[in-house]
């Protein structure tokens, strides 16, 4: 091999990785960011070395031509299994990434052929370049919005995963066969014309996933509107029920405290002791019950650990709140009720015996709040220590937590121990 082509093969390992790494960006994994990179270095090596072999096997056209093959249907294989969505949103990622991969090759290739030089200077200077320029771009301008798009919307990713798997089949017919593109000028026309189809296609993507970001948090607006509207209700009849057994009770206080006068008359002290044991009891029914101080708050856990109870969850809380917030206590009160769901939630699977959330809440040396709950399963969390789950109203909730936190300056911090899952929101 020359070296001029040996220059050229370097490339090849370099694009393998970076072609990872720009899936890796983008693609969320069932397993922890750790284990996943372990997972796929150890695929990706022998891949690499299949690369090298074809390329030092049959030249660099024809080896490009077989590297391309036999690399891409491996990764979609190996890919698939590792990762979390296994539906359009995986497709539709595996092809951006790969078509963003065949540009970069093919527009090198196109430049360095038509340049002066012949020893692939100008082809390896444009790879070295193009694919961590690539990367850059993706993780800092695109990687948040696309993941958070994959996230919250489930819907629409089929048809863009064909449509792009398509254009990556084209680029590679139109770049590879008969013959390399270079041979073929008279075809760079259909190219341009492929790019321009392209641009406008995932432009007209991007829209309809802002649509439908739109349309998440107008239906999240709504089902916080509906939380609240949830918990006013409960409220409004939990204190007419104590009310109507209020009035009940005094009307009958007298004929009580008359018949506790006759026994004690009679000497009938153990009869008078547990007739008024009684109307404590019945009296105890009358109170309603205050988690805290605030009133929006109150409401909130009122309602929810209601709702618990009902499902058999004992409730341990310790809650210091103050009847005056410097926080907005109802959109506090959507983050507290998107928490205690998912406990309710996790809780409701295990055994009644089991089956306990803790709440805790303090406002010195800085507000916090935390819950924890025991659950049954795996809970997996993703490089940033954020639960994933492919349930669609927990996803929800979780993003609905993160983005109180981001939006109020304050933390939020997930912990796994001893088949434990506790949250913790700490305002800064």
């Amino acid at each position: 091999m020359t070296p001029a082509l040996l220059l050229k093969a370097l490339t090849a390992p370099w694009a393998v990785i970076f072609n990872t790494a720009h899936f890796f960006a983008l693609n969320e994994f069932r397993y922890s960011k750790k284990k996943s990179l372990i997972l796929t270095i150890c695929f990706m090596l022998p891949l690499i070395a299949v690369v090298l072999f074809f390329y030092g096997k049959f030249g660099s056209e024809r080896g490009g031509q077989l590297a391309l093959l036999f690399y891409i249907m491996p990764q979609i294989i190996f890919f698939y299994i590792l990762s979390r969505y296994r539906d359009g949103r995986f497709f539709f990622t595996f092809f951006f990434t790969s078509g963003i991969s065949i540009f970069i090759i093919q527009f090198s290739n196109l430049i360095d052929y038509y340049s002066t030089s012949e020893n692939h200077i100008v082809l390896f200077l444009l790879r070295m370049t193009l694919y961590p320029l690539a990367l850059f771009i993706l993780v800092t301008r695109f990687r948040e919005p696309y993941k958070h798009a994959m996230n919250t919307i489930h819907i629409g990713w089929a048809l863009f995963a064909v449509i792009s798997a398509l254009y990556t089949i084209i680029l590679l017919l139109i770049f590879n066969f008969p013959t390399t593109l270079s041979t073929r000028p008279e075809d760079i026309p259909v190219l341009a014309i492929t790019f321009i189809l392209m641009i406008l296609t995932y432009q007209h993507f991007i829209s309809s996933l802002l649509r439908q970001q739109k349309d998440y948090h107008e239906k999240e607006q709504n089902q916080l509107l509906e939380i609240q509207l949830k918990m006013m209700q409960q409220r409004m009849e939990q204190t007419e029920t104590a009310m109507r057994n209020t009035e009940i009770y005094r009307h009958d206080l007298r004929h009580r405290l008359n018949t506790v006068a006759g026994m004690l008359t009679r000497n009938q002290t153990e009869e008078a002791r547990e007739y008024i044991g009684h109307s404590i009891s019945e009296l105890d029914n009358t109170e309603i019950r205050n988690w805290c101080a605030n009133p929006v708050l109150n409401a909130m856990f009122a309602s929810y650990f209601s709702y618990a109870e009902t499902k058999k969850i004992k409730i341990e809380a310790a809650l210091d709140i103050p009847a005056q917030l410097d926080l907005d206590a109802t959109s506090l009160s959507v983050v507290f009720a998107n928490a205690i769901e998912n406990a309710i939630h996790a809780v409701c699977k295990l055994p009644e015996e089991e089956r306990i959330i803790r709440c805790k809440c303090i406002r010195h040396p800085k507000f916090m709040f935390s819950i924890s709950n025991p659950y049954i399963g795996e809970i997996l969390l993703d490089e940033k220590g954020i639960p994933t789950s492919d349930e669609c109203e927990h996803g929800i909730g979780i993003l609905s937590i993160l983005a109180y936190c981001e939006k109020n300056d304050a933390e939020c911090d997930f912990k796994i121990e001893d088949q434990w899952f506790s949250i913790r929101i700490v305002k800064n």
